[in-house]
């Protein structure tokens, strides 16, 4: 099957700014593949600083301006895989992340490590494109 790369405003450059040789979007067949996003301001692509639920809000706002650039949306979110700096923070990003999946769950995994300096949390996505 054919990948293709999906070009997004504002994140595809602000995901080059960050040096990270990645594509935000990529698309094989109906199903889309977004890199890590970390907190990016979906207006500006500045990282969003503040409590684990701002940065959180900014990751899941950028991966819906992503999704949304390839006719998909959260709700045709399959997998996520959110990587946070401390398990500590679990119960603040699960109240930002019910705000965003509403309509049943996608499968979730959950991983606790620190290799970023700038921000606290980090999250992928599979997800399918919009049939609705």
């Amino acid at each position: 099957m054919k990948r293709t790369i999906i070009e997004v405003p504002v994140i595809s450059e602000a995901i080059r700014r960050l040096g990270a040789p990645t594509s935000a979007l990529v698309r094989v067949g109906e199903t889309l593949y977004t890199c890590g996003m970390p907190p990016l301001d979906v207006r500006t692509g500045e990282i969003v600083r503040g409590d684990i639920a701002a940065q959180a809000r900014a990751c899941l706002d950028a991966l819906a301006f992503t999704l949304g650039h390839a006719g998909s949306s959260m709700n045709c979110v399959a997998k996520a895989l959110v990587f946070i700096s401390d398990n500590d923070m679990a119960a603040d990003l699960n109240a930002v992340y019910r705000e965003y999946f509403t309509e049943g769950f996608p499968a979730r995994t959950c991983v606790a490590i620190k290799p970023w300096t700038h921000f606290d949390i980090e999250i992928e996505c599979i997800a399918t494109i919009d049939s609705a």
